[in-house]
């Protein structure tokens, strides 16, 4: 007797999964799991690449201020006008203020001096500086080491990408890599100071005869 019922439960478990592929179905174990089907479309086989996100943040100018006036003091040398910017440069929430000191005692043919100044309790600490810069001074889409590689112009009008090395930009923007092809995709934080004393400087006068 129980041989029997084995063999009619059999049999009825048989006619239930030929029922089921006729009727269109597919067993479970043909499906799989997270499989894409037929009609889903093509599969992205590596994400857009997408522009950067906006890193500028303002700066406590009177704190930043003292900073540039202690390193002079520090360095020894004369007062100098500078062009300044802040930019959240190692994603941190934290404003980093970078300067371009373009005073005589500051620059040389070949440029002027990037000081990157980090912020701290007692105000911002230089934590890195660069000769031989010029104006522009943007932020690369690239990152080194956490931080936002800086792209510059030099004394020979080289557009070169300063890299983080954990201990700060490159002492040298000259014979760095160049840089030439983020240039479009990159954030100006400084603008050139020829094109800014442009904007505001009215036409000149035309020759009296």
């Amino acid at each position: 007797m129980p041989s029997r019922f084995s063999a009619m439960l059999a049999a009825i478990i048989s006619a239930a999964s030929l029922a089921a592929c006729g009727s269109g179905d597919k067993p479970v174990s043909a499906v799989s799991p997270g499989a894409p089907s037929a009609d889903s479309g093509p599969v992205a086989l590596a994400p857009h690449k997408t522009t950067p996100q906006a890193i500028a943040m303002a700066v406590n100018q009177d704190a930043l201020t003292k900073a540039v006036e202690r390193i002079r003091i520090t360095k020894k040398k004369g007062e100098s006008p500078f062009d300044q910017a802040g930019a959240d440069l190692n994603s941190d929430g934290r404003a980093k203020a970078i300067v371009l000191l373009t005073g005589p005692d500051w620059c040389s043919p070949q440029g002027c001096t990037l000081v990157v100044f980090e912020p701290g309790e007692t105000g911002y600490r230089p934590m890195s500086q660069t000769i031989g810069v010029k104006a522009p001074v943007a932020a690369a889409p690239g990152s080194n080491a956490g931080w936002r590689d800086l792209i510059v112009k030099t004394g020979a009008n080289k557009i070169v990408r300063l890299q983080f090395t954990g201990g700060g930009y490159p002492t040298n923007a000259a014979g760095q890599p160049d840089a030439s092809a983020d240039v479009a995709q990159s954030e100006v934080l400084i603008q050139p100071q020829s094109s800014q004393t442009a904007a505001a400087s009215p036409p000149p006068a035309p020759a009296s005869q």
